[in-house]
């Protein structure tokens, strides 16, 4: 969105980022949502880090651990397991499988997550700063119209002044004589 130009009286749109140069677009005219712009390689990094942090990524994800674990024999290991508790016997034998893949699962679960709120910040932060923007411009016309209407009240005030003075000299001489 382009400045707009700047009427007495008149709230306009302006580009919340009109004084970041460098969002503006490039020379190629690309224009990128990074500071600075962005390389290939942040580029795919945004692309990867934005399908991860979906609820779909975080479902697909699930459906894959759940069937690996089923047909993995997740049933035997079960029974094995219970059958080792029952017992008193130890249920997961070193190296820990059953603790790595809980933890697996916690790592799987906690990054798509975080990267889930942080996408929801940002949206939330841009349209904050958005927001933001369009009050200080509104807030700068009212400004703008409240001083040019100052200046007016004062011009007016010293026109009516100048009558009253010419009016109080002409009913001076009118009324006192030498």
């Amino acid at each position: 969105m382009a400045t707009a130009d700047v009427k007495p009286g008149i709230v306009t749109k302006l580009d919340p980022l009109r004084h970041h140069k460098h969002y503006q677009p490039d020379a190629d005219g690309k224009t990128s949502p990074y500071a600075g712009g962005s390389s290939f390689m942040e580029r795919v990094a945004e692309g990867v880090a934005s399908a991860m942090g979906t609820v779909a990524f975080v479902v697909i994800g699930s459906l894959i651990i759940l069937g690996w674990v089923l047909i993995n024999g997740a049933v035997p290991y079960i029974e094995h397991t219970f059958t080792h508790l029952t017992n008193g016997q130890q249920y997961d034998p070193e190296p820990w499988i059953l603790l790595n893949l809980i933890f697996s699962g916690v790592a799987f679960y906690t990054g798509a997550l975080v990267i889930i709120a942080q996408k929801a910040q940002t949206r939330t932060d841009v349209a904050n700063e958005t927001a933001a923007a369009a009050h200080r411009d509104e807030l700068a016309q009212f400004q703008t119209d409240l001083l040019q209407q100052n200046t007016k009240l004062t011009q007016e005030i010293h026109t009516v002044s100048k009558k009253l003075a010419t009016l109080i000299e002409e009913v001076h001489s009118a009324t006192c004589t030498k």
